[in-house]
């Protein structure tokens, strides 16, 4: 009977020693590291695309607004936020949804009441901007998903709606230019871009002329903006003088215009020339030497 109890004890002695030998091997992990709730996105402003440099009064921003949509509802709307340096930053409390920013809209967009309104995020990306004093609105636009973002900080361009047109005089003779019109052009633009459609519906169609107080004599800069639209019979027409003779001439554009884009209209003695060059190097703020006749717009 000794002889088995002493067997019991040993037995028992080596349970206990597995038992504890197990638990000090085993590894003990915590709960997965959760990122902030808190994001600071910086929003900055995207150079043109194509060959050439951004105007110092391009680059103006006067007001910024921005909201989130989350599953569908504008959840929070963003109002009168200013610069940090060349970026605006935006404390965001949250990481999910997507954020949307636009910039000099104040008095065209209210963010605010399209809340009240219970704007779906739908509704929200077919909505447009129409003409301000009968010239497009200098506006910019940007958006960024918040959902799984990494780290603290999220960049987020903001392109401009708008074209430009440049004018270049290849004229043997004097040249003069009094005048420029893009015909049937769309009098409003989506605010954020739409895939495979570039005009609203519902988008006016008419003349938009500018006139120069002084008549253009030699290449200038920025002679003339309009909206992203689709193609409905666009034409490019001048009226001037060349040689001391009044001149009208006219050419219809191929393609559609694109935002945050530069095309270059080139004055020739017979004809005018349209082209678009494009590069993969974006345009950079340029100095303040370009000449920027001043003019008036109109629209019919």
């Amino acid at each position: 009977m000794k002889t088995i109890r002493m067997n019991m004890k040993f037995f028992c002695s080596l349970a206990l020693a597995g038992f504890i030998g197990t638990s000090c091997s085993k590894t003990v992990t915590g709960p997965p590291a959760t990122l902030p709730e808190t994001v600071m996105v910086k929003a900055g402003l995207s150079g043109y695309e194509g060959q050439g440099q951004a105007l110092p009064g391009e680059t103006e921003i006067k007001d910024m607004q921005a909201c989130i949509f989350d599953g569908g509802e504008m959840v929070q709307v963003f109002e009168g936020l200013t610069p940090s340096g060349n970026t605006f930053d935006l404390q965001v409390n949250r990481r999910s949804g997507t954020l949307y920013l636009i910039a000099n809209t104040a008095g065209l967009i209210d963010l605010k009441a399209l809340q009240e309104e219970d704007v779906t995020e739908d509704e929200w990306l077919k909505k447009s901007i129409g003409l301000k004093d009968n010239a497009p609105v200098h506006f910019f636009s940007g958006s960024i998903s918040l959902d799984d973002t990494p780290g603290p900080e999220l960049p987020v361009s903001l392109r401009r709606g708008i074209a430009r047109f440049d004018l270049q005089i290849r004229t043997a003779g004097n040249a003069a230019i009094d005048k420029m019109t893009l015909k049937n052009a769309a009098g409003s633009a989506y605010i954020l871009p739409v895939k495979g459609n570039s005009s609203p519906d519902d988008a006016a169609r008419g003349d938009v002329s500018v006139t120069f107080d002084t008549p253009v004599t030699s290449d200038a800069k920025a002679v003339m903006y309009a909206y992203e639209q689709e193609n409905i019979g666009l034409e490019i027409a001048i009226e001037g003088t060349i040689d001391g003779k009044p001149v009208t001439l006219s050419k219809a554009i191929d393609g559609n215009l694109d935002r945050n884009k530069i095309y270059t209209v080139t004055v020739r003695k017979d004809n005018i020339d349209i082209s678009l060059e494009i590069t993969l190097d974006e345009w950079e703020t340029g100095g303040d030497t370009e000449l920027v006749p001043a003019s008036r717009y109109s629209w019919k």
